[in-house]
């Protein structure tokens, strides 16, 4: 696939790679911000202070350059790869086009250094084993006190300050420096500033060259997640929760967790504890009793990395980092050596450990659990996360089996955690105070960052006015065995037993049922900011006045709602046949508005062919309806007789049936106005659907309606029925309807990006993601009808892998166009599917159009044809080149085994 202008360049950088300037050899930078990372930038008032927070363009990158930390977006074209950065447990490949990936499994990493101020190198390479971090503990850290596990989430810092000739103190809370920082942010305004000594006088000016010389971390904030999970139940009852602030003598209590490999990266300010002769810095403060401040801290310029990779097929490779790219985008179905699943058919479900994958067939070698036997299948009948689990247990938080870099509790030998393999669940309750605003109305600081800053700013006062020591938090000792009951993933073994490394660096293997993985406060307040509620309550904001929108350039900017279309008025319609232009008259049956064409201004090619007509006559349900036609949509006597008026496009049943998603939701006294609107979207549904999306309503629902949509030509949904439950609200239209998808994937993942397996219709129009003003739901704007195409027209497409708004830049792209084909053949299998479930339990409401249209119609026999000519010329051609006209062109093997087992029931049908 090409772009307009020819072939995609290949992604050339990512997150936390080094790089250098191709121009001047010496300049180094870590790479923070590329142009295909999924990410959303919000509009920011007032000018942009950071420079690497602008939209990025095709090519560029934001690099903080070292030591100095200067930070500037860059054309990667101007520099070289020096080293790339890997952690045990990431996933990578050896190219984006390669559908055979590996993960992490060990890393060595070597360090170049230079002194974190004067730049001065160190000579040689250095093992990051041999060093440490210059800070004793940093944000993000697990700690340990009174069994208690907690993460630091802030510290409040005494930053001394190179200014002019002058040392200046700043206490400072959330401090972004780092001894060697230079530049014009470091100082903050003036009456903010103590003198390191009783002799400093007037504060400096910021300069380009004020440079942090000296840091102290004073006061830390640590967030208690959870307790040692070998405690009996009355000695864990009586485990207090810790204190949130620590400072002074206490600091001494907490003991830092740090077991993860590869912590250490450029950028990072270290030390050699060995005592090993390195340059040095230092500057007077000019009293006797404070003398010199030494400065022995170095900065990691450069780093080297090689890495260990368990390749899906079972074997292991050391390779340079830079050999790799990382594997960010990582298929639902993509399992590794030792990995836990579950292997979910028609017929059973059965855990299992993964003992290899071939990727480019889809097809595992599994060692069930239950019997120790070995089974070849296909990979999209595993199911690796649990993503597909929709038991009681799933709301208690839980993954199956645990993923090599995770931190995880040891219950007591003889117990287990409760949960029935491979499910593994995760515990650690976020504390509700971490969540307070960071600041107020005013700007100031607020909740307990406004005690914390208080509590820092009168321990360095104290400081100012007599010495005190610094005390810092310790590191767990090597002989020390107490803390065993914590620790993290590194091997998963072919036997389904986990190997966990604790804090003093001893192994054990254990089974999967004594582990419990910790859920940190990190990882929750990332997954609170994908919270679905909030993204629908944000979407149905009131944008009466205006709103906040991107233009061509990426820039954000305010535009004024000037809408004066489908305005709603206060008359009330007397009755239901209400008197309105929009489905009044012959020559006019819909407005643009409300036309299937008229669709937000992202449709995609796809849509021209995606509402193709079933082979029905158009006499069935003509657009040119007469005024007086009667809204529940029977065949006049004028049809045409016979067994088409079987798919009547729109029609008012007596009663909902119980089988739909909303039946038990209490119907609410609707008004006058609710009524009327209504009327007019079942004028619009009558004359306008096209012929292949049908609509039923109910005489004693009002509120419920139940739509069909069968899939489009020539993509992976071709021939399959989507059913889809709606319900509106009392304050519908000002709010948008509510769908459920009916999902029949049996729990083997999402049939689409934007349809979920619990049923969430995730589109724009919806309010259930966000979109542009032209695509949100507007009572003056939208209708149903604009609803219901935009899911076939916008939904199911023909490449539903861009759907995800974070894929779409990556359309023309290698990764785009093996994981879109990888996509599209697990959509392709899964619905047909959705045509054995629909023939197999009757669906209230449209069971006799099911079967006339599968049956009568003959579509299964179509789609039984289409499938076994596809499987054919997938064993048949199994090499041949890709036509990227085709929306699903061939099968890998791990496909024809699944669909295979579909057709066996589909062919019974017939």
């Amino acid at each position: 696939m090409t772009s307009r202008n020819g072939p995609t360049p290949p992604t050339k950088f990512y997150q936390e790679d080094i790089v250098r300037r191709i121009s001047s050899p010496n300049v180094h930078g870590v790479v923070l911000r590329c142009w295909h990372d999924s990410e959303d930038l919000l509009p920011i008032p007032g000018p942009l202070m950071d420079p690497l927070m602008r939209p990025l363009h095709r090519g560029e990158v934001g690099v903080s350059f070292l030591p100095g930390g200067l930070r500037e977006i860059v054309h990667e074209s101007d520099y070289e790869l020096v080293d790339r950065t890997f952690q045990v447990g990431d996933y990578c490949k050896r190219g984006l086009d390669n559908v055979r990936s590996g993960v992490v499994v060990s890393t060595e990493v070597q360090a170049k250094l230079v002194h974190a101020i004067s730049g001065e190198p160190l000579s040689g390479w250095k093992d990051i084993r041999d060093l440490r971090h210059a800070a004793n503990v940093n944000a993000g850290d697990y700690v340990m006190h009174n069994d208690w596990i907690g993460q630091v989430i802030q510290l409040f810092d005494e930053l001394v300050v190179s200014a002019s000739g002058t040392l200046v103190r700043i206490p400072e809370i959330n401090s972004r420096l780092t001894v060697g920082d230079k530049g014009l942010d470091i100082l903050p305004s003036p009456p903010s500033l103590q003198g390191v000594h009783s002799t400093c006088q007037a504060a400096p000016m910021p300069t380009a060259n004020d440079t942090v010389v000296d840091l102290k971390h004073t006061v830390l904030a640590v967030c208690w997640l959870a307790l040692n999970q070998t405690l009996e139940r009355d000695t864990a009852w009586r485990k207090l929760r810790p204190e949130r602030f620590w400072h002074g003598e206490e600091l001494t209590k907490l003991s830092v967790i740090r077991t993860k490999s590869g912590d250490i990266r450029v950028g990072d300010k270290v030390i050699l504890p060995n005592n090993e002769v390195v340059p040095t810095m230092s500057f007077d403060t000019g009293t006797e009793s404070n003398g010199k401040i030494v400065i022995r801290t170095l900065c990691v310029q450069e780093t080297r990395t090689t890495v260990t990779v368990l390749w899906q097929d079972g074997c292991r490779e050391i390779l340079r980092s830079t050999e790799l790219v990382p594997y960010l985008n990582v298929d639902e179905y993509d399992c590794w050596p030792g990995d836990h699943v579950m292997w979910k058919n028609e017929e059973q479900e059965r855990v299992a450990v993964v003992q290899s994958v071939n990727s480019a067939d889809r097809v595992a070698v599994i060692r069930c659990a239950d019997t120790g036997t070995l089974e070849t299948v296909s990979v999209l009948e595993l199911d690796p996360n649990g993503t597909g689990d929709m038991s009681p247990d799933v709301f208690n938080g839980h993954s199956f089996g645990v993923r090599r870099g995770d931190s995880v509790f040891v219950h007591p030998e003889g117990t287990t955690n409760g949960f029935a393999p491979p499910r593994v669940p995760k515990i650690g309750e976020i504390e509700e105070w971490v969540r307070e605003p960071p600041v107020r109305a005013d700007g100031e600081l607020g909740g307990w960052r406004r005690t914390m800053a208080d509590l820092g700013a009168r321990i360095a006062a104290d400081r100012k006015a007599q010495r005190f020591p610094v005390y810092n938090v310790r590191l767990p000792r090597r002989d020390d065995n107490s803390l065993s009951w914590f620790g993290e993933v590194t091997e998963l073994r072919l036997d389904g037993s986990v190997e966990v490394t604790h804090p003093n660096m001893e192994v054990s293997v254990l089974p999967l049922e004594r582990l419990t993985r910790l859920y940190d406060s990190l990882e929750q307040i990332e997954d609170d900011g994908w919270d679905e509620e909030g993204s629908e309550q944000d979407s149905n904001e009131d944008y009466s006045e205006g709103l906040w929108l991107q233009d061509g350039q990426g820039i954000w900017r305010y535009e004024k709602n000037d809408d004066d279309e489908w305005e709603e008025t206060d008359e009330e319609p007397d009755d239901m046949e209400v008197d309105d232009p929009w489905a009044e008259t012959k020559s006019s049956p819909a407005p643009d508005d409300a036309s299937p064409n008229s669709l937000p201004r992202n449709v995609t090619p796809d849509l021209a062919d995606s509402v193709s007509p079933l082979p029905f006559s158009p006499s069935t349900t003509s657009p040119d309806m007469s005024q007086e036609m009667v809204v529940d949509n029977t065949v006049k006597e004028s049809d045409e007789v016979g067994q088409e008026s079987a798919w009547k496009r729109f029609e008012i049943l007596s009663s909902a049936p119980v089988d739909h998603a909303f039946y038990s939701t209490p119907s609410s006294q609707f008004s006058r106005t609710f009524l009327g609107r209504l009327t007019k979207e079942y004028r619009a549904l009558s004359n306008s659907l096209p012929d292949s999306i049908i609509v039923r309503a109910y005489e004693n629902r009002s509120d419920l309606l139940r739509c069909l949509i069968i899939g489009p030509e020539n993509t992976p949904y071709e021939d399959a029925p989507f059913v889809i439950d709606w319900m509106l609200d009392s304050n519908f239209p000002q709010s948008p309807p509510i769908a459920h998808f009916l999902s029949w994937t049996n729990g083997n993942g999402r049939v689409n990006p934007n349809l979920y397996e619990e049923g969430k219709v995730c589109l724009s129009i919806l309010g259930t993601w966000s979109g542009d003003r032209t695509e949100i739901w507007s009572a003056a704007r939208s209708s149903l009808l604009q609803a219901f195409v935009s899911i076939q027209g916008l939904v199911l497409v023909k490449e539903p892998w861009f759907c995800e708004p974070a894929y779409e830049k990556l359309r023309g792209t290698e990764e785009g166009m093996v994981n879109s084909r990888l996509y599209n053949e697990k959509a392709y299998v899964l619905s047909r599917g959705f045509v054995r479930r629909a023939l197999e339990v009757p669906l209230g409401g449209l069971q006799s159009e099911i079967n006339w249209l599968y049956y009568t119609k003959g579509k299964l026999a179509k789609v039984l044809k289409d499938s076994r000519h596809l499987i054919e010329k997938s064993k048949s051609e199994p090499d041949s080149k890709v036509d990227p006209d085709i929306a699903v062109p061939r099968l890998t093997t791990g496909g024809i085994i699944t669909l295979e087992r579909t057709l066996v029931k589909l062919q019974g049908f017939l």
